[in-house]
């Protein structure tokens, strides 16, 4: 095949001359495309060269896109590289062109809804984004928001199936295209979903590289400009291994191993995968479509306004200086999830008022004040949306009236969805520090990766978790992090992150039985709420 060069002005953009290139551009061919652009009238400011049609590029091709932006760049003109192809787009990445050659995906974008000429292709952070970064900066070298880990697989897996099923899931959604740049005109920290993906590989290692390669791993991430996800396939001497991270900005739990990992299995098996029709480009982009809702700010700053920690915290029993973590595991003995399939009351809404009583227990209050972490995916698009989707809601409780459990849930419910009216003006909270010292409650189906075995269903057969990013040693100063984890065998398994440095490892045990206390209370509908609190 030869190549068509097709040069004419581009209608809507004044100054802009689109070169079309279809066919190959090797060693027969690049010569007449840079005498081509040299015999053009110096008569515009921009030349962009589509590569849509490209089916090849050679060392020579490579040499001539050297040679025109060199050319462009003396005659002071801005030279771009449009839409290559990705077996084209991959030799840019592979050879370093990219870091020197202007790129730009325009077609990914239009076939993804990403494109937006009203915001010039940057994106601002949403409000959990702006947190989650805002919260790294203050232990900027640490691993605090990285999420996933490195597994083991089965001898049996066809690593060259798997590579592609990890690299179609990755191509099918725009978040793993997301780069973190300062906006060039206002400054601030923003996103753009157009960034290259480069495939992966798998990769044969020595024992030695390997444990390189890990201590390598452990890493924090540099996240101006640059992919905010590693995944590795290996194959060393000791077996076959998958390194899965992304970055907390990018992804959650939910994206990770309930959308990220069931979608690499359906790929891999062969089975039918649907794509959501709904971008994370989109979703940043409806929620600031949406104008600021000053009621949600006052909203949000009146049910904080008087937390204080004596009355919304379990009472200190330690008083050593500074900061410092430890955690508490327990099994909740008190519920099953069999439990759920007999209530009217959802899982969430259940375990939060059981945690919202265990603290007014521990302390006598007769109100709770806590942050409560939502998966964030409420409407049909979101569920099957790729991404960071985690909403952290302030929910406040006065028990100061005569109810029973069953109307104490239904009320906590409505208060639930009451915040989620408010969700869009979460910023004010983060921004102001609002909810920074409240107690926070999570709920999680399974770990992110693996079970309490540390094994995790993958393609038709069970990999085992080798190592896990040390996030959990350099996590966020919170005093009490409360994490409800349900198993796949139905149990429940609580987890207490606090500062060791305020409470003792028995207060934490003490805590953990008034919550399978509470638990064990709010089963019985009728039972009144100030009883359990006596």
């Amino acid at each position: 095949m030869k190549l068509v060069i097709d040069i004419q002005r581009e209608p809507s953009k004044d100054g802009v001359v689109l070169a079309k290139l279809v066919g190959r551009l090797d060693a027969n061919t690049s010569p007449e495309f840079n005498e081509r652009l040299e015999a053009l009238p110096r008569d515009f400011t921009e030349i962009w060269a589509d590569l849509s049609q490209l089916e090849y590029l050679s060392s020579a091709g490579l040499r001539a896109v050297l040679v025109a932006k060199k050319w462009a760049d003396k005659e002071n003109f801005r030279f771009v590289i449009l839409n290559p192809k990705e077996e084209v787009n991959e030799v840019f990445s592979m050879t370093g062109f990219n870091r020197f050659v202007e790129i730009v995906h325009t077609d990914k974008e239009k076939e993804d809804g990403v494109a937006d000429d009203s915001l010039g292709g940057f994106y601002p952070l949403s409000p959990i984004q702006r947190w989650i970064m805002d919260t790294h900066f203050q232990k900027a070298n640490s691993t605090m928001m990285n999420e996933g880990g490195l597994a083991k697989l089965d001898d049996s897996i066809d690593m060259e199936r798997l590579a592609g099923a990890l690299n179609d899931t990755l191509a099918a959604h725009d978040i793993f295209r997301c780069r973190i740049l300062f906006h060039p005109e206002t400054g601030e920290i923003s996103q753009r979903f157009d960034g290259t993906l480069s495939k992966v590989r798998i990769e044969s290692l020595s024992e030695a590289e390997f444990e390189k390669r890990k201590l390598e791993l452990k890493k924090p991430y540099q996240i101006i400009d640059r992919p905010l996800f590693h995944i590795y396939l290996i194959i060393a001497p000791s077996g076959k291994y998958l390194y899965v991270d992304f970055y907390h900005v990018i992804m959650d739990g939910v994206a990770t191993a309930l959308l990220f990992f069931r979608e690499v299995d359906n790929r891999y098996l062969g089975k039918p995968v649907k794509q959501p029709g709904y971008a994370y480009a989109d979703y940043i982009k409806d929620i600031y479509a949406k104008p600021k809702n000053e009621a949600g700010a006052a909203y949000w700053r009146n049910m904080l306004a008087d937390f204080d920690e004596s009355k919304h915290l379990p009472p200190s029993d330690k008083d050593e200086g500074s900061w410092n973590f430890n955690a508490h595991f327990a099994t909740l003995q008190n519920i099953k999830k069999d439990f759920f399939r007999e209530t009217n009351f959802p899982e969430h809404t259940f375990l939060l008022g059981a945690m919202m009583l265990a603290i007014a227990k521990s302390t006598g209050s007769s109100s709770t004040i806590m942050s409560y972490v939502h998966n964030g995916r409420t409407t049909r698009a979101e569920m099957r949306l790729m991404g960071l989707m985690l909403t952290q809601i302030p929910v406040r409780y006065d028990f100061d009236k005569d109810i029973s459990v069953g109307e104490f849930l239904e009320d906590l419910k409505q208060r639930v969805a009451e915040g989620f009216q408010y969700r869009d003006s979460l910023d004010t909270v983060y921004n102001e520090g609002l909810e920074d010292d409240c107690a926070t409650f999570i709920l999680q189906k399974g770990n992110i990766m693996g079970n309490v075995s540390g094994e995790i269903p993958l393609c038709g057969t069970v990999a085992t978790i080798q190592e896990l990013p040390q996030n959990k040693a350099s996590a966020v100063e919170n005093s009490l992090d409360i994490h409800v984890v349900c198993e796949d065998d139905g149990t429940y398994r609580l987890k207490l992150e606090y500062d060791a440095s305020r409470y003792s490892e028995g207060m934490m045990s003490r805590f953990a039985e008034f919550v399978d206390e509470m638990i064990k209370g709010l089963q019985e509908n009728d039972k009144p709420v100030l009883e359990l609190l006596s």
